[in-house]
């Protein structure tokens, strides 16, 4: 992967600059035993295997047309509203956002979660120093929309963008658009992410960041 070029650097948030996966995955474990009678581990199954998009997408590919999922996606978007805040950024996380920005990357993130949620949040731990904030509303989210977005308000190519994702959804939105991606390792392993992108490069913590973009 060539980077010399690269001028805009996009963070998924949970699992990637938020210590969160922990919190969400539990949460939704518990929903998916409750309202849908799945043992603990076909619910860590079902919610790995879709984790990465919006609740909502994940819910009508794990129970397609079920009554309960409107309730299951309402129950977790409010457990998420209420204890986000609580989840800790990784350790290294600001550091590795302010040198980047030190070298004069342009800065963004793609999540799932809603955008006003993600804004608050930084700004609560004073880290809000990223160029963009891209969260999820109807006919806008991760992948294609967000990349477009990015290409027009800053009049870069897609060559010059690098997307760090924690999760194999995360890796085949960039692959489908042709974008330089680097995984996270955490949910899943390195093997899973070359699944995807033959090669895969792949970080365990921000720092190693800095060595994928020699």
């Amino acid at each position: 992967m060539a980077n010399n070029n690269i001028k805009y650097i996009l963070f998924d948030f949970d699992g990637t600059l938020i210590d969160s996966m922990p919190f969400l995955e539990k949460n939704a474990i518990t929903l998916l035993m409750h309202h849908f009678s799945f043992s603990e581990q076909e619910a860590r199954t079902k919610y790995r295997e879709t984790t990465g998009l919006p609740f909502v997408q994940q819910m009508e590919i794990i129970a397609p047309n079920h009554t309960n999922n409107q309730i299951a996606v309402e129950e977790f978007e409010n457990m998420k509203l209420e204890l986000i805040y609580e989840q800790r950024p990784f350790n290294d996380a600001l550091d590795v956002l302010n040198r980047l920005k030190e070298k004069n990357y342009l800065l963004g993130i793609s999540s799932g979660t809603i955008e006003s949620i993600i804004a608050t949040y930084l700004k609560k731990i004073n880290f809000d120093i990223v160029n963009d904030i891209m969260g999820w509303r109807q006919g806008f989210e991760k992948g294609a929309d967000h990349f477009n977005y990015i290409i027009k308000k800053h009049a870069i190519h897609k060559s010059q963008i690098i997307f760090v994702g924690d999760s194999l959804h995360d890796a085949k939105r960039a692959k489908d658009n042709q974008i330089s991606f680097i995984g996270r390792v955490g949910l899943f392993p390195k093997i899973d992410f070359e699944n995807v992108i033959p090669k895969c490069p792949v970080i365990h913590e921000l720092t190693e960041i800095y060595e994928r973009l020699k």
